[in-house]
């Protein structure tokens, strides 16, 4: 599995675009580490159908694909910011619940608010 310390993934994969300084991925932590816990304690045996070889490639791709969105959320976290720095935090956020009132239903509105995205440093 990856180690905390350095930019290699389990596959050996060297993660040049996670700074050494980054806190580490608490998901990939969690699913690493419980996945690793259950082999030691002897609930993942190796068989025809799970081999060591095909878990190891299904964790490197799922964490891949992690890093993936992981990052595209991080570009798209910019391009708000930057619209925030533009046009000014309160009216991003009128244009984003205009829309929403459009397209959502009430519930899934409130559910947005409180997920919703703000950069602490914009103008308002």
């Amino acid at each position: 599995m990856a180690d905390k310390n350095t930019n290699e993934s389990a596959d050996g994969e060297n993660r040049g675009d996670v700074p050494e300084t980054e806190t580490p991925n608490t998901l990939e932590d969690f699913v690493t580490g419980h996945y690793q816990r259950q082999k030691d304690e002897g609930k993942m045996q190796s068989s025809e159908e799970l081999s060591e070889e095909r878990t190891q490639d299904f964790f490197a791709r799922a964490l891949k694909e992690s890093r993936r969105m992981n990052a595209e959320v991080i570009k798209s976290n910019k391009k708000l910011d930057a619209l925030h720095s533009e046009f000014g935090i309160d009216m991003v956020n009128s244009w984003q619940e205009e829309h929403a009132s459009e397209v959502l239903e009430p519930h899934e509105q409130q559910l947005i608010k409180l997920a919703q995205y703000q950069n602490p440093n914009a103008a308002r």
